[in-house]
């Protein structure tokens, strides 16, 4: 006792065999979770799993796709079982589109308490299986007090597609840089204007005047 106070290895041999020994265990707890998915547990298993959830529906004849879908779906079905919402999510794992009128959504109003449905069936062709399986979701998620009428069609689906390109270029010539000969064109005007003015006074000769004009003429002339 005093060995495995002290963290002796016979403690580390004690926990390596305990380990061993519990590995079966916990690889099992590891398995049994995934066996509660719809989405990871194995195929062979799926009805077990079907009938613990609740769905009251099934051939083994459906993919494993369908399968797995009518699982994951069960509770949110019966959560809301007894509605239109109920009924369209049960046909949807099989690929139909479903369409309800309930009696007050038709023109002229049908008898109280009454629906119909029309189903369109896109990926299979139309046969008794098909129209039973069609009716027996139906009635397995609708109210029981109601009445419907039921009509089955086949529809067909494509895709169309279009395809459209535009295409666009430049295209750019490049020559030599050349350096041709530059004339110019010019002409010069030169306006030269002078103006001279002179004035010139004639005064006559003192012999030949009277004094009272020489009183008046300039003295720098008079001789």
């Amino acid at each position: 006792m005093s060995e495995l106070h002290n963290g002796s290895a016979l403690q580390s041999d004690i926990q390596s065999v305990s380990n061993a020994l519990f590995a079966p265990v916990n690889t099992g707890a590891d398995v049994v979770a995934t066996l509660w998915s719809p989405e990871t547990c194995p195929e062979p298993l799926l009805p077990w799993l079907a009938w613990s959830q609740g769905v009251e529906q099934w051939d083994e004849q459906w993919s494993d796709n369908t399968k797995r879908q009518v699982i994951s779906q069960s509770y949110e079905q019966h959560k809301y079982l007894g509605t239109r919402f109920a009924i369209t999510k049960g046909l949807q794992p099989f690929g139909f589109q479903t369409k309800i009128y309930e009696w007050f959504e038709k023109q002229p109003q049908a008898e109280p308490g009454t629906f119909s449905i029309d189903v369109s069936v896109t990926d299979k062709g139309i046969d008794n299986k098909v129209i039973e399986q069609i009716y027996t979701t139906i009635v397995q998620t609708k109210r029981k007090s109601v009445q419907f009428d039921l009509s089955v069609s086949l529809l067909g689906e494509t895709e169309l597609g279009f395809a459209s390109a535009a295409t666009s270029g430049i295209t750019a010539t490049v020559y030599p840089y050349y350096a041709s000969e530059i004339t110019s064109e010019s002409s010069l005007c030169v306006a030269l204007a002078n103006q001279s003015f002179y004035q010139i006074k004639v005064y006559p000769r003192s012999s030949y005047v009277s004094a009272s004009i020489l009183d008046h003429a300039d003295p720098s002339w008079s001789s």
